[in-house]
């Protein structure tokens, strides 16, 4: 008798097509993993490369409006983004990292409707923050003028710059959408679009109107992200459905709980590199300051903009698998696996080119930080290691875990600088920084074995020690030995590369590297 689905002869097909291209479970593991790989690569290409483009474009304007502005304009502007910033951070209650976890973790469930359930609460949510926002910068626009320039004369400055909260509050809930889904491809598209019409938009506003045109500009700007992550939104063809007061307060006090102990630890170390510079600044002065600040920048940039690259993908990715340990264990290991072997060849160019890169971007007075700079490259090592565990804990939505792992951090950072401060004076920073991520790792790894199970595979555990090796010798060499630096430095900076590209081509091939960026945006 035939079913009401498939009659018998499309059954019988059905099973003779397996049987015809029967794969087996090894053959279906590998393709499993390439896929998984792909993913990775493919997010970190494509991300990397629009926050490469958005680097560039940062370096013309702020060239430019050097020339136009002054130092004081830029340090105006500045002044605006970390007021612009801080506001967003208080009021946002961590919408970013909460956010894109509870729409991510319903996302492979398969209900879609409890998927546009989410992101219906995610969008009153972030309008309520972004109205709190708004709000919050007029009725403190007098107070933080006084706190931020010493005076109420930026008042009104502060009042319009609400409006710049308001819409990029908005627009980091039409982010968070995007993010949690997954849809690198439409979130690269609507940031890089929006920095580069508005880079096109304010440059004669500048021109014209000077300081006048710095307020002005920030808010263009804000509408512009704004507008472009709603128009890439709009293409998911997503409709909100109607939610009570009763979801929202309930939705809004489970990311409040997670975006709490994110917003607390941001603050708190903001305080602890503050009285770092503090620190350092009356007992050497304000150049060692400048030094402390550029190697902080150089480092920042370069490693960051590997981390945040992968951090696209792999977080959504990990959040909606993370109840399956075996699961959540072979991702983190994958990522684990590709950072490593991307990240350890640009760690030892870093080391061999401290004193030319802090030479060419700042000045060759700057060279004089290229010690720290060593150390602190060195300590990155060890933040690329700890970076996929730190995730396990943002997955699981345990914020007081992730507080206190960021403070022991902080901790262990500030006191080896004051104890290693006599011996080492500004070097000191760096070696702590060093230290103080060894000390990381070894939390995040205890909390990632508890949480999840998590260990690392044998094979990543033997790139991590080759890696380490690789980085140690190049370091121990600059620091140390730099006359050798170019008979013995450039070896082993090559030795990386190949020792990269072979472990690359082990789960995906290097010839495919470029097909896979050749696929639709809107189905990434």
């Amino acid at each position: 008798m035939d079913s009401p689905f498939f009659s018998t002869n499309q059954v019988n097909k059905k099973y003779d097509y397996l049987y015809e291209f029967e794969i087996s479970p090894e053959e279906q593991a590998l393709a499993e993993n390439k896929k998984s790989y792909e993913q990775i690569i493919r997010s970190t290409g494509i991300f990397g490369g629009s926050q490469v483009i958005i680097v560039i474009l940062g370096i013309i304007r702020n060239k430019i409006l050097a020339v136009w502005l002054g130092t004081a304009g830029i340090g105006l502007i500045s002044i605006f983004q970390n007021i612009i910033d801080l506001i967003k951070s208080v009021s946002g209650i961590g919408i970013e990292t909460g956010g894109v976890r509870e729409i991510a973790s319903v996302s492979q469930s398969g209900n879609k409707e409890i998927v546009i359930r989410n992101i219906s609460l995610i969008d009153r949510i972030s309008l309520i923050l972004a109205v709190f926002g708004f709000l919050l910068s007029i009725i403190f626009s007098y107070p933080i003028s006084i706190w931020a320039f010493g005076s109420g004369a930026y008042t009104l400055h502060i009042l319009f710059l609400s409006v710049c909260v308001f819409f990029s509050l908005l627009g980091a809930g039409q982010m968070v959408v995007l993010h949690g889904l997954r849809k690198i491809g439409y979130m690269v598209k609507a940031t890089v679009i929006s920095t580069a019409l508005g880079l096109v938009a304010t440059l004669p506003l500048y021109y014209f109107f000077r300081e006048k045109a710095i307020i002005p500009a920030f808010i263009i700007g804000s509408i512009l992200l704004f507008f472009f992550t709603y128009h890439y939104r709009r293409k998911l063809n997503l409709q909100t459905i109607p939610v009570s007061s009763r979801e929202i307060i309930q939705k809004g006090i489970t990311i409040f709980r997670l975006g709490f102990y994110i917003v607390i630890s941001s603050i708190l170390t903001l305080v602890g590199y503050f009285l770092i510079r503090a620190f350092l600044t009356d007992n050497l002065g304000l150049s060692s300051v400048g030094l402390y600040q550029a190697v902080w920048s150089v480092t920042g940039v370069s490693v960051m903009l590997i981390l945040r690259s992968m951090g696209s993908d792999f977080y959504p990715r990990l959040c909606s698998i993370i109840q399956d340990k075996n699961a959540s264990i072979k991702l983190i290991n994958e990522q684990s696996y590709i950072v490593l072997i991307i990240a350890v060849p640009i760690i030892i160019a870093l080391l061999l080119l401290s004193k030319i890169i802090l030479t060419l971007l700042y000045s060759s007075q700057f060279a004089g930080g290229s010690s720290m700079m060593n150390w602190q490259v060195l300590g990155t090592f060890f933040k690329v290691l700890s970076w996929p565990l730190g995730f396990i804990l943002l997955a699981k939505g345990k914020g007081r875990l992730y507080f206190i792992s960021e403070m022991l951090f902080l901790v262990s950072y500030l006191a080896f600088t004051y104890l290693l401060y006599d011996k080492f004076y500004l070097e000191s920073a760096g070696i702590a920084y060093f230290l103080a991520y060894i000390v990381y790792l070894f939390i995040v790894l205890i909390w990632g074995q508890r949480l999840c199970s998590f260990r690392w595979t044998k094979e990543n555990l033997l790139i991590g020690f080759i890696s380490f090796i690789l980085v140690l010798l190049a370091f121990c060499i600059v620091q140390y030995s730099s006359e050798y630096i170019i008979i013995a430095g450039i070896p082993i900076f090559i030795m990386s590369v190949l020792f990269s590209v072979f472990k690359l081509s082990k789960v995906f091939p290097v010839k495919s590297l470029l097909n896979i960026f050749q696929k639709d945006d809107s189905k990434f």
